[in-house]
Parts: structure tokens; sequence; C-alpha cells
């Protein structure tokens, strides 16, 4: 018995969505066509292979290659410079006696 795997995408109302497929082939009777073992299909393709009971790392990462789907690990997250906190002696005085108004402490 051999597993066989196939992985595609299809535009539906402006949505990718992705089409995992697992089909089981037995050389050992002659039997040329594969029978569909299970499939899934999802907008998320981990999603989409966790229905079709994909879950070997290796043929994921074979699919998503059949794809061009980088892995999330190798996805860049661009960095946005903070805005720098202030340090006015004005503004953390009032901080201070908001706080202590709140806590039902009047000076």
């Amino acid at each position: 018995m051999e597993n066989l795997f196939t992985a595609y995408t299809k535009d539906v109302n402006n949505q990718t969505l992705y089409f995992v497929k697992k089909y089981i082939q037995f050389p050992e009777y002659n039997a040329k066509v594969p029978i569909l073992d299970s499939y899934g299909m999802h907008t998320d393709f981990y999603k989409a292979c966790f229905i079709a009971n994909i879950t070997d790392e290796a043929v994921v990462n074979n699919l998503m290659k059949q794809l061009n789907i980088e892995p999330e690990e190798a996805r860049v997250i661009p960095l946005h410079k903070k805005v720098s906190i202030t340090h006015s002696l004005f503004r953390n005085t009032q901080q201070a006696i908001l706080k202590l108004r709140l806590a039902g402490i009047n000076h």
C-alpha cells in the first residue's frame, strides 16, 4: 500500500482556498488507479492538511514546496520603530497625583 498526496489552490470569491488530497494505491494488486482516502479544503493550508488527516511534517513540507508556500518560520515580520517615552517631570507628577486620587488618597 502506498500513500499519494496532492495539493492545489483555487480562487473563490477573491479568497485562496487550499485543496489537499490523500490517495491510497495498492501496487501489490496491480491496481493502477489510486483511491481517494481523505481530502481537506480551507483558506489556511495547515487546517486543510489537518482536515485531510495529513500529520506527517515531511509530507506537509513537500506539499508546501509544490504550492510554493513559505513556512511560517521563514517569513520576515517588519518591525516598526516605537515612539519614545517622554520623561517629563511635570507629566509624571500629574499621573502620580491622578493615581493617588483614584486610590482614595487626597493630598
